[in-house]
């Protein structure tokens, strides 16, 4: 290791792993008894988050927007993904985190994607 490497500002601790990542979201999710389509779409959820960086609740209506258009066509073709995606959204709505246009632009995406295809 030269000067210049152990004087650097950067600590490797700090450094993000996103398969050791997704494992540890696995784990988590084999404790709640979910089943493997709802797995599946958590697991598709925290890494659109996390890549987006979906920090408050504010955020909420354009991502699950941008969520809905990126994974339109696992939704259509999975009936399991797409109650698990229907059901999500509810959920936000009940807790206030979106709106209703929201949710009709959402349920619009993908009866354009459907109608597409």
């Amino acid at each position: 290791m030269d000067l210049e490497e152990v004087v650097k500002d950067e600590d490797s601790e700090d450094e993000i792993n996103e398969g050791a990542r997704v494992i540890e979201d696995r784990r988590r999710l084999e404790l709640l008894g979910l089943s493997e389509d709802e797995k599946q779409f958590v697991t598709m959820w925290n890494s659109f988050v996390k890549k987006h960086r979906v920090l408050v609740d504010g955020h909420m209506n354009w991502a699950y927007e941008a969520f809905t258009k990126y994974h339109c066509a696992e939704f259509v073709h999975s009936t399991l993904l797409n109650w698990s995606w229907r059901v999500f959204m509810i959920n936000l709505y009940d807790y206030g985190l979106l709106k209703p246009t929201t949710m009709v632009t959402c349920y619009a995406i993908l009866k354009q994607y459907r109608e597409q295809k």
